[in-house]
């Protein structure tokens, strides 16, 4: 079976490349505690599409979600004035142990607002973790006031189990939309081939496996720390615009 899991599918972004036929994939589970989210991601029509009213975590719990609906939701940040939703959390290894078989091919979008390091976590010590094909991770732990250094853990981890199956989207999420940005990664590493043997698949892309899951990070995290140094996200549109095209061309992006 091909499998895609996108864990944080929001109001269903990722979905809009995924469903393509071009991917051939069998199932696509989108995983999406908030309810606000519901409504939007029940437009997407498709018998291969399965929408879990949960997120993944580390083990099973409710637990209160902070701007439900928002980019930025999440369950650690309680700012003033924020709405919150009751959401349920299932423990990933579970759900994997009962969903994914070892010779299913799978992608993973990875972006549940700083619960990527508990889900990593999870599924390695419980061995469910090299059932993945490819992982991309985006560490929102970034955003989170003393949870940063969950970011090197989990690299220095990933690396000492000396495995390949992941990427970064820091490396990986390269385009002019959303959409764009999906397909670059998913390409790159291997979902336009219709093929449903693991191994082939895997020994055909093993270089670029391994020239993805060996980025540090150590770049994009200074890039990061600077952004918020210099209030980047207060910029208008147009200087941001302006400032991903140059660093595109700088390093030569295609």
């Amino acid at each position: 079976m091909r499998i895609f899991l996108d864990v944080g599918a929001h109001y269903g972004e990722t979905l809009q490349e995924v469903l393509k036929k071009k991917y051939n994939f069998d199932i696509i589970y989108a995983f999406e505690p908030s309810k606000k989210c519901l409504s939007k991601l029940k437009k997407y029509k498709s018998k291969k599409l399965i929408i879990n009213n949960f997120g993944l975590g580390k083990k099973f719990e409710n637990k209160e979600l902070y701007s439900p609906g928002g980019l930025g939701a999440n369950v650690y940040v309680n700012s003033n004035n924020q709405n919150t939703e009751r959401i349920l959390i299932k423990q990933a290894s579970k759900w994997f142990k009962n969903n994914i078989k070892n010779n299913d091919i799978v992608f993973v979008k990875l972006n549940c607002e700083g619960g990527e390091c508990d889900i990593i976590n999870d599924l390695l010590i419980n061995k469910q973790f090299y059932k993945i094909y490819n992982i991309m991770i985006t560490f929102d732990v970034r955003d989170i006031p003393g949870k940063e250094y969950e970011e090197l853990i989990i690299r220095k981890k990933l690396k000492n189990y000396k495995l390949n199956n992941f990427c970064f989207s820091d490396d990986v999420m390269i385009g002019n939309t959303h959409k764009k940005r999906i397909e670059y990664w998913l390409n790159k590493l291997g979902a336009i081939s219709a093929t449903k043997n693991k191994n082939y698949l895997t020994n055909k892309y093993i270089n670029k496996l391994k020239y993805y899951s060996s980025k540090s990070g150590f770049i994009n995290r200074l890039e990061y720390k600077f952004k918020k140094f210099i209030l980047y996200k207060y910029y208008p549109l147009l200087i941001k615009n302006v400032l991903k095209f140059i660093k595109i061309k700088t390093l030569n992006y295609r």
